[in-house]
Formats: structure tokens, C-alpha cells, sequence
């Protein structure tokens, strides 16, 4: 079984008066895409920082691709590829210029064709002789993920590379991280869009105030949900269903509009395919029955993080 691409164990980062990161453990594998959550001052953007080596590391250790960060930085960097949030480029270099110079920086072989490969893939072909300073917020985004795919890194560090993409940028871009998770890489992205990493992350980390509050595969972390949030339509009048939900064992929180209904539900899945079952034998013509709300923003909100004070 191969070694996971990037390993951090038990990592601390202070700063004056404050612990930033404290004692986290977190592993990645080829194929990975694991989404970093937590709300604001959580510590999220300073584990991505630690892990590049753009911020020192009070203790702990950092392994990226099989390199220990603090024996072999420059090493370690060259298998890596970390994209901030709000980066800036080059007014005054065109697009290709931009990626040209990282190119050489990297030592990039065959370097038009690279640069020309990471155009196509970000959807900026058409702007490739475009000023930097003539490109949009999301075209500027978009810039600097090719960038960060330049070298080809077997690592992603991505710090909320949708901000400021427009509906379509974002649905390219989840393209783009779909093809990297099956070529074999390892991506840590962090953002606050939750159903969107739901859509394609396998993996999450949630962090509150430094620390890692729970990590895994989703699927694992949906299975330890304590409460599930479910609605349900149905055709006709109301006051079977509603007396069928309400005296159910399990059902909390009952919000009925209408033909329709939310809920939320403690119990295994079983106990609530049993509920779905009573309404159906029950002579409820249920029309709609799903969860409300996605899985991962549940697996958040349970998991107790909260915003420091």
C-alpha cells in the first residue's frame, strides 16, 4: 500500500499570544480530495502556509510526496503546489508572460507546451496575450491555478480557489479538480461553500480554533451523524402524514407547509426506511422524500465548530 502524499503530524503554529494551529494530525493519499472546513480564524489558511514552508513551524512535521519539510524544503516545494487566496499577479505581463516566468522559475521542461496545456485547462487559451491587468477577478483566479499546475505537483494546496469565479468558472473548475483527483493527486482545498465540496470531495478535516475537531471520508462521517435533516412531500390533505410524523419515534423539529414537511430524524438509516414505510402503508401518496440539506453541511454543523469569540 503506497504512503500518503502529504502527511502533517502534530503541527503547532504561534503567533504572539496566540496558538494558530495547534497539534494537528492529518493525511492525505493519491486521489484525495479533502476538503478543509471550519469557520473564519479557524487556522485553516495557516496549516496551508505551514505545510508550503511560507510559515515556520513552531513544532510538528510536515511530509509531502515521501520529503520531510524541515530537512528537505527545497526538495519537498518542487513536488507541492500551494494557490492563495486573493494572489497577486503581474499587471504589466501578459497571461503567457505571467506563466512563462513561473516556468522558468520551476525549471519547467518543454515549457510552451506546458504553458500551453495549463491555458487549455483553465479556459484561458483566448487570453493568453491578454495584459494581466485587463483580466478579470475570476481570470485572474484562474491564472494563478495554472500557475500553481505548472510544475505539475503531486500535492494541491488550494485556499478558496472559487472565490471570485462566476457559476460557470466554478462548474470548470470542479472539472479541473475532478481530473486531478483521478490522475492520482492529493488535494487539500479549503473553502466555505460546502455543498460545492460535497459534490466532489471524499475526504474532510474540521477545524475550530487551531484544532482538528474530526476527519475522514465523508461516507464515514455521515454514518456517525446523530440527526439527519429529511423533507417530505405528498399529495392531499395533510393531517395523516402530519399525525404519522409526529408520532414517530425519532422525528423532532416538524415544520409542516403545505403538502410538505421537514424534519429531523435521530436514528439509523433502517429506523428511517421503517418511517418511510409506515407513511406508504399508511395510504400517504408520498411524492418526495429526501434529505434537507447536504450530508457534509450537516457533518459540520453536528461537529460543534464554532467561530472564536
Amino acid at each position: 500500500m503506497a504512503a500518503p502524499l502529504l502527511v502533517i503530524d502534530h503541527l503547532r503554529v504561534d503567533f504572539p499570544g496566540v496558538v494558530a494551529v495547534n497539534d494537528l494530525s492529518l493525511t492525505v493519499e493519491a486521489g484525495d480530495l479533502c476538503g478543509l472546513i471550519g469557520p473564519n480564524g479557524a487556522g485553516k489558511t495557516t496549516t496551508m502556509r505551514a505545510i508550503s514552508g511560507l510559515q515556520e513551524c513552531t513544532r510538528g512535521s510536515v511530509w509531502v510526496g515521501g520529503h520531510e519539510l524541515a530537512r528537505e524544503p527545497v526538495t519537498l516545494r518542487r513536488h507541492l503546489g500551494y494557490m492563495p487566496d486573493f494572489c497577486p499577479v503581474y499587471d504589466q505581463l501578459t497571461a503567457a508572460e505571467f506563466l512563462e516566468h513561473f516556468a522558468r522559475a520551476h525549471a519547467v521542461p518543454d515549457r510552451e507546451r506546458r504553458i500551453g496545456e495549463c491555458l487549455e485547462l483553465t479556459w484561458l487559451t483566448e487570453k493568453r496575450d491578454a495584459l494581466c491587468e485587463e483580466l478579470s477577478r475570476g481570470m485572474r483566479q484562474r491564472l494563478v491555478l495554472a500557475k500553481t499546475l505548472l510544475p505539475d505537483p503531486e500535492v494541491l494546496l488550494l485556499d478558496e480557489p472559487a472565490s471570485g469565479l462566476d457559476p460557470l468558472g466554478r462548474i470548470e473548475l470542479w472539472k479541473i479538480l475532478r481530473q486531478l483527483r483521478e490522475a492520482g493527486k492529493a488535494v487539500l482545498i479549503s473553502s466555505h461553500i460546502l455543498a460545492e465540496l460535497a459534490m466532489f470531495c471524499n475526504k474532510a478535516a474540521i477545524m475550530e480554533r487551531g484544532r482538528l475537531v474530526t476527519a475522514g471520508s465523508i461516507a464515514d462521517l455521515g454514518r456517525q451523524l446523530t440527526r439527519r435533516r429529511r423533507a417530505v412531500q405528498w399529495h392531499g390533505e395533510a393531517a395523516k402524514p402530519v399525525q404519522t410524523l409526529g408520532g414517530a419515534a425519532g422525528v423532532a423539529n416538524l415544520v409542516v407547509e403545505g403538502t410538505g414537511a421537514t424534519f429531523d430524524f435521530a436514528g439509523p438509516p433502517e429506523a428511517l426506511a421503517d418511517l418511510l414505510r409506515t407513511l406508504v402503508t399508511e395510504g400517504v401518496p408520498v411524492a418526495e422524500w429526501r434529505s434537507d440539506g447536504d450530508e457534509l453541511e450537516q457533518i459540520f454543523l453536528q461537529s460543534g465548530a464554532r467561530q472564536p469569540t
